[in-house]
């Protein structure tokens, strides 16, 4: 009986120490951002134009960003012909929330993995960036530089 008490004591000190990490994984926004940049980095090596741009309401200093990707669609009127379009692309780490300012308010990322110099920023509490409540992530090139 004693052994089975502490059986089932080793058990539920091992789950109390894995399930929170399993299930309450968080990551931060910021590291999420460095996650998305580096893996677009990685996609414009491969050749393809790709960009993050803020979608940002006229009166507001932040917004959502969006993760676009240069693609080739058959021309609405003339199916013989192609144009070329930004269209939303899937990545792995997209980031979320619409507390987000970006300078400049697009990011294009070149074929050598580098990306236009950028500042981003992430409010947390509200809209008004303030340096209390910012996360700041320089990019230039490939060196990043972060201060939260």
């Amino acid at each position: 009986m004693v052994e089975l008490l502490i059986a089932m004591a080793i058990i539920a000190l091992m789950a109390v120490m894995v399930l929170p990490r399993g299930f309450f994984s968080f990551e931060a926004p910021m590291r999420a951002m460095q996650r998305t940049v580096m893996e677009l980095s990685d996609i414009a090596l491969d050749g393809v134009s790709v960009r993050i741009r803020l979608d940002a309401d006229e009166r507001a200093e932040t917004g959502r960003v969006v993760v676009e990707v240069l693609s080739k669609v058959e021309d609405r009127f003339d199916p013989t012909k192609f144009t070329l379009e930004w269209t939303p692309l899937q990545v792995t780490s997209p980031p979320e929330g619409d507390h987000w300012r970006l300078d400049p308010p697009i990011i294009y990322f070149f074929k050598d993995g580098t990306c236009t110099p950028a500042r981003i920023l992430r409010a947390d509490r509200d809209t008004r960036i303030s340096e209390g409540e910012s996360a700041l992530l320089t990019v230039t090139g490939y060196l990043f530089e972060e201060k939260i």
